[in-house]
């Protein structure tokens, strides 16, 4: 461990400290330096946030970014997380420990203010398991052939359902969008909050984050004119001689409604001279293939983790999120940090479902011989319920009786597959 290296935070309305700090993180990142604009901008767009510097000889080695955010656990809607980003070390000062440092103090000080996660896209999985983070929600990319789509006849949506659509600006559609998604990411699991500032950002004619001047939204209305789903979406000419060879890219589709989600994938495959249509960071359990008369237009691409959590307090965790299963079981949490190690009971009681079906736990702190046994990491990727804790046992990664694996996997089953389309 380096011992002349300091942690020291900086105030983000100091831009001549903000620039530094986010000069050295896109070194980190492999993006070009700031330019003088993009450093005065950099202590307003992140006005509140923590930044915690490495600093050595006088200059910043190391960054790390923590903010509050909300992220939406199984049937309970969003709960508080303390969400971290702008990780990097210098090359000159790996391995001595400095990544290390910033993290522990990141996590203690989180714990201290009683947040249950904190949560970061990881740029390198191998990093974050150490420090107890899991893979939480997954994602990938769809491709869909525009010419083979055609949506079922049963398929909700279309003409009959009195829907309309409308294609803006996105600095237009921002009130709507913005409205759309929060209400969106309050229903699924691993949904995060985009605050105020990102859309500001994202709608922006221009600047860090902003959609770019090619993008366009179209904005779904039920019948009532009530804005219930949205799509970002830029195209892309190419012809092969006089045959169109266009394509456009989905960059973001929130809907409410099935019927807001059917039309705006209607529209986006049938733009003019659009012959595919690509969507990144979708969900793995995409509904888009059961709407079509041919599912095999819409092919999916490699599964990769996404948003990443690291849980603080398990009772609390474990205790914050609501169950379709009932069951009870005595779970061993190890930490090797200490931080969050355990021993509790989870009882889920199926006679206290509420009408949605979901069920709150009673967690206590217990002595008892554990059912299952499972790393910090690891029970992060059950929380949410992307993870099998079957799969888990067969990877030798849990520790339990087939019988309590299963067990185990009922209680903590969702309808849907975790999803964050949210980067931070």
């Amino acid at each position: 461990m380096s011992t002349d290296v300091a942690l020291r935070e900086i105030d983000p309305a100091d831009s001549t400290a903000a620039g530094e700090f986010f000069a050295v993180s896109r070194t980190g990142f492999l993006e070009a330096r700031p330019d003088e604009r993009a450093r005065r901008g950099y202590g307003e767009r992140v006005a509140g946030h923590r930044l915690l510097t490495a600093q050595a000889g006088g200059r910043v080695v190391g960054t790390f970014r923590s903010f509050a955010s909300e992220v939406t656990l199984p049937g309970a809607g969003p709960v508080p997380v303390n969400a971290v980003s702008s990780v990097t070390v210098l090359p000159t000062h790996r391995r001595r420990g400095v990544l290390s440092r910033m993290m522990a103090d990141d996590l203690a000080r989180a714990r201290e203010r009683e947040h249950a996660f904190s949560a970061l896209i990881a740029m390198e999985a191998p990093i974050y398991g150490r420090f107890g983070f899991g893979a939480a929600t997954r994602s990938t990319r769809w491709v869909v052939d525009a010419d083979r789509t055609a949506f079922r006849p049963d398929a909700p949506g279309g003409p009959a359902a009195g829907g309309s659509l409308e294609v803006l600006d996105p600095a237009e559609a921002r009130e709507d969008c913005a409205a759309v998604h929060d209400a969106a990411r309050r229903a699924r699991p691993g949904g995060l909050e985009r605050p105020a500032r990102w859309w500001a950002e994202r709608t922006a004619a221009e600047g860090p984050g902003a959609l770019g001047a090619g993008v366009r939204v179209v904005l779904h209305r039920d019948a009532d004119g009530v804005a219930d789903g949205y799509a970002c979406y830029e195209t892309a000419e190419a012809w092969a001689g006089r045959v169109s060879r266009s394509s456009a890219t989905v960059s973001d589709l929130s809907a409410t409604s099935p019927a807001a989600y059917r039309d705006l994938w209607e529209f986006v495959t049938s733009i003019d001279l659009v012959r595919s249509v690509a969507a990144p960071d979708r969900p793995a359990d995409e509904l888009l293939p059961h709407l079509l008369t041919d599912p095999r237009a819409a092919q999916d691409g490699p599964v990769d983790d996404f948003l990443w959590l690291r849980v603080l307090d398990v009772p609390g965790a474990l205790a914050a999120r609501r169950y379709l299963g009932s069951g009870t079981l005595v779970l061993r949490v190890l930490d090797p940090s200490g931080l969050a190690d355990a021993t509790v009971r989870l009882h889920v009681g199926a006679d206290r479902c509420g009408s949605d079906g979901w069920t709150c736990a009673e967690v206590t702190t217990t002595d008892a011989e554990p059912d299952v046994r499972v790393g910090v990491g690891d029970l992060a990727s059950l929380l949410l319920g992307g993870t099998s804790p079957v799969a888990l046992r067969a990877a030798g990664r849990l520790q339990a009786t087939a019988a309590d694996a299963h067990r185990l996997q009922a209680v903590l089953a969702t309808p849907e597959s975790p999803w964050c389309p949210t980067w931070f």
